[in-house]
């Protein structure tokens, strides 16, 4: 199974998600965008950026004592604060309309919570991302 790190966006908002996904990429971590749908009924899917390290998968930010069962995903030390920078350029400059999950392939979240740019980057940094937690960001306070 691989772990999947999404930010996601209304699909009216897919340039803005591109823009954003640019800048953060250059953090050091890939942030890559799913293709747009070519099919007329499959235009309104919302767009989809992916975060990982080197491409793909989000695993390898895992780190050993990582447990799927666990309440939060346990990361790496030493890509925290990469990861941390990358949600806040997403969250700031981003659409407004954005949610970020970290979800294994073919699960669905159990909850969803909303939260500022700034709640959701300190979550990333002290490695406190929910494992079933959809996390749709706020503007403001």
């Amino acid at each position: 199974m691989c772990l999947i790190l999404t930010v996601a966006a209304p699909a009216g908002e897919r340039e803005s998600l591109e823009d954003a996904a640019r800048k953060a990429a250059a953090v050091g971590l890939r942030v890559e965008m799913e293709h747009p749908p070519r099919w007329p009924w499959a235009r309104q899917t919302p767009a989809r950026a992916v975060i990982s390290e080197g491409g793909g998968c989000a695993c390898s930010l895992l780190s050993d004592q990582a447990d799927w069962d666990a309440d939060t995903w346990a990361m790496r030390p030493e890509i925290l604060e990469q990861l941390a920078r990358t949600l806040q350029i997403l969250g700031e400059d981003g659409p407004p309309n954005l949610s970020v999950q970290a979800l294994w392939v073919g699960e669905t979240p159990g909850e969803t919570v909303r939260v500022t740019a700034a709640t959701l980057v300190t979550l990333a940094r002290s490695s406190r991302l929910g494992t079933r937690t959809r996390y749709e960001l706020s503007r403001g306070d």
